[in-house]
């Protein structure tokens, strides 16, 4: 192929700042993010600009998604579906203990952010519901680049990300405070 065949090729291939303007791509990301806790206050535009840098996946029931202590540096978005999320209790030292699932998140809730915002590893296995599920997957390092290119989004999505983390730590604390 040619340069000039290659470069007629790609010109059918929008780039990120004209998706980010078009009526039918901000329709889009408006419908996949307005019910997602990461996106909550955004503009429509935002939402398109959010999309953008996002990759589509989907995985059936029982799917891996990501595993416990891997490095990963991805946070998803789930759209429709459910993750469940699930611990082996020997990462804590407890051989006797099967696997257990400790939560099972639902359409507009985030998972893998803890990964995304320090660096870690894992801290839990994620696998598709009963039905499979449909994320919108963002890696680290292009989110953190929206983040910086716009403080706006950053700003919004920084702390909706803390707001959704403080809440899954209160909802912990309750059941650890009604199980003694």
């Amino acid at each position: 192929m040619s340069i000039s065949e290659s470069a007629n090729e790609n010109q059918f291939v929008p780039n990120s700042a004209t998706l980010s303007h078009d009526p039918a791509f901000i329709e889009f990301a408006t419908q996949v993010l307005s019910d997602c806790e990461m996106a909550d206050g955004l503009t429509p535009n935002q939402m398109a600009r959010l999309a953008t840098i996002g990759q589509m996946r989907g995985y059936a029931a029982g799917d891996l998604i990501c595993d416990e202590h891997e490095r990963s540096d991805e946070l998803y978005i789930i759209e429709t579906g459910t993750v469940d999320v699930w611990l082996d209790p020997s990462s804590v030292g407890d051989d006797t203990s099967d696997s257990r699932k400790i939560a099972t998140l639902q359409a507009g809730q985030t998972c893998g952010e803890l990964a995304l915002l320090d660096g870690g590893v894992r801290s839990a296995q994620l696998r598709a519901g009963s039905h499979g599920v449909k994320v919108m997957a963002f890696s680290r390092d292009d989110l953190l680049a929206l983040c910086e290119a716009d403080t706006g989004i950053g700003y919004r999505l920084m702390r909706n990300l803390a707001g959704a983390l403080a809440l899954r730590l209160r909802l912990q604390d309750m059941r650890l405070y009604s199980s003694e």
